[in-house]
């Protein structure tokens, strides 16, 4: 795995430094704007709001045209300006948006998280470790499908006369099969009949083998990516040391 890319070119450290705390607050006040401003959206209640939101959106955008500028045309396409790009995009289409929707798209200043990605070698090791695992994954949704609708089936047939509300038809079973496979169990929808409970009971332990093969999996990945990093920092250190040797 690359350590740098251009698109992960970075300002002066301070710079960085107070562009990640913009994030921050920028997440911190949409939260209390919600909590504590009890508006539908900003252009509601106190002007500190709107007005922070603009002051702080503006400086994501000079951020986002700067190393658009900097990095050139490729960087409007990778994946670090399609981040900064949707973490300025909410703000711009509050512009254009009926007044109705301008709540949902305050709520969007949310996946301006996402800019952590730059920021955070350990999310970046993640989201590699996924990429990379993709295959494995993509088989792994198929096997969830095909239990989830083999799961819905059966508890179907076995608690639709028990419970014809509950388990009528397939569509109301599969929440029940959702909230079992991922081990989540709410406990609002439960098989009454012995039949219905042992089948139950397979649903669980497939639900949390699926888990532990995902955990396997992404871990597995990530302690390879890991390894892989360490190898080549050791590589560099190595060619450091012996460039300094030969001076």
């Amino acid at each position: 795995m690359p350590n740098f890319k251009p698109e992960n070119q970075r300002f002066h450290p301070v710079v960085e430094v107070l562009l990640q705390t913009l994030i921050c607050i920028s997440v911190i006040l949409y939260v209390l704007e919600v909590d504590y401003g009890k508006t539908t959206h900003s252009l509601e209640g106190d002007p500190f709001w709107l007005w922070s939101e603009r002051l702080i959106a503006g400086i994501l955008t000079i951020e986002y045209f700067v190393r658009w500028r900097v990095i050139g045309k490729g960087y409007c396409l990778s994946a670090m300006g399609l981040i900064d790009f949707i973490a300025i995009l909410p703000f711009w289409l509050g512009f254009f948006v009926p007044v109705e929707w301008l709540g949902f798209i305050r709520t969007l200043r949310v996946l301006r998280l996402l800019k952590w990605y730059r920021y955070s070698l350990s999310v970046r090791i993640f989201v590699n470790a996924l990429s990379s695992s993709r295959r494995y994954l993509v088989g792994m949704a198929l096997m969830i499908i095909i239990l989830g609708l083999f799961s819905a089936v059966g508890i179907h047939e076995l608690e639709k006369e028990a419970q014809p509300k509950e388990f009528g038809s397939l569509t109301e079973s599969m929440w029940w099969t959702t909230v079992t496979l991922m081990t989540v169990g709410y406990g609002d929808v439960t098989p009454v009949t012995s039949a219905g409970k042992i089948f139950a009971q397979f649903v669980m332990l497939v639900g949390v083998a699926l888990t532990a093969a995902f955990i396997g999996i992404v871990g597995s990945s990530v302690f390879g990516h890991m390894r892989r990093m360490e190898k080549e920092g050791e590589e560099l250190e190595k060619e450091a040391s012996d460039q300094t040797d030969s001076d």
